[in-house]
């Protein structure tokens, strides 16, 4: 009796000691300015805890030497590949952290964050292999046959991965960018993950887009908010009123429509002599890609009513 009744005390008290020091660290945690590492924290500290109060328990215990060594072992392993996860989870928000707060090019995106904890975990798996006194050069032989054939198998996979990782080392489609795609479909890249890029369409619908089909498609990325509007006037028209009266109309939908650049200052630019009139483009600037149809609306509508207004007579539109 004696002998469990002695190493159940020293476990019950180092495991008490130990949750009261764990209680703390994530304490002071929560209200530092890692807030995230309680979130990574909280579950694997538990089990920490656990394998140092049983690890203190089986160093004071009576139990034979070769059972302590692989008890001693077994845990040691577990703590090995809890502690490899946690790394990658610390290592992605430093990342993420330094990405925000210097506004580094870098595009915070899923893949990114997929292939550093993969390449983390790979190590720690290896690390593991090596404490358990498995060959590291037979596991990296047989992890290259492997990968050979898995490569085979999934194609498809592989070429969505590789394709995400040339979207964004491209820098042609970044988070947050409007684009249209082949078939029409528009809106906004929300993330690039490993297998897809999910956009965020103008009705809060979610497309989802094999990246393998996006680098291979046709796609329209609106980086210029900038908008040319054409339109054609009789070559009777006195041009200098025409760009007086289109300029007063575009100076007010910049300063007055919501969505519109304030700061941006419109211009009217004559083009061309066509088989029927003179083309000049308005240019005017959003300040989102989901104004610029707004801002078409209102110029086409106001310069319809002054033209009229003033004698000016169009020739067609080119919009």
């Amino acid at each position: 009796m004696k002998g469990i009744y002695i190493p159940t005390l020293i476990f019950s008290f180092s495991l008490l000691l130990l949750l009261g020091i764990r209680f703390l660290l994530l304490y002071l945690i929560e209200r530092s300015a890692f807030k995230s590492l309680h979130r990574i924290l909280r579950i694997p500290s538990v089990f920490w805890v656990l394998a140092v109060a049983l690890d203190i328990t089986l160093y004071f215990s009576n139990m034979q030497r070769k059972y302590v060594f692989l008890v001693e072992k077994i845990i040691q392993g577990v703590l090995i590949l809890s502690l490899t996860f946690v790394l990658a989870d610390i290592v992605v928000e430093v990342i993420r952290f330094y990405i925000n707060r210097a506004h580094i090019s870098l595009p915070p995106t899923g893949l990114i964050f997929a292939l550093v904890k993969s390449i983390i975990i790979t190590l720690g798996f290896i690390t593991f292999l090596s404490f358990l006194d498995v060959p590291v050069v037979h596991f990296i032989t047989t992890l290259g046959v492997g990968a050979l054939a898995v490569s085979l198998a999934l194609q498809g996979t592989l070429s969505n991965f590789f394709s995400g990782l040339n979207i964004l080392l491209s820098k042609q489609i970044k988070i947050g960018d409007f684009v249209r795609l082949e078939s029409g479909e528009e809106g906004f890249v929300q993330d690039i993950t490993w297998m897809n890029t999910v956009i965020r369409r103008l009705d809060n619908n979610t497309l989802v887009v094999p990246n393998s089909r996006l680098v291979n498609s046709i796609l329209l990325n609106y980086r210029s908010l900038l908008i040319t509007v054409p339109i054609t006037v009789s070559y009777n028209s006195d041009l200098e009123k025409v760009e007086r009266e289109t300029l007063k109309v575009a100076k007010e939908v910049q300063k007055s429509v919501k969505g519109a650049d304030q700061n941006f200052e419109p211009s009217v630019r004559y083009q061309s002599f066509g088989d029927l009139g003179i083309t000049f483009h308005v240019v005017l600037k959003a300040i989102d890609p989901t104004y610029q149809s707004v801002l078409k609306h209102e110029l086409v509508k106001r310069i319809k009513q002054v033209f009229y207004e003033q004698g000016i007579e169009f020739i067609k539109s080119g919009i």
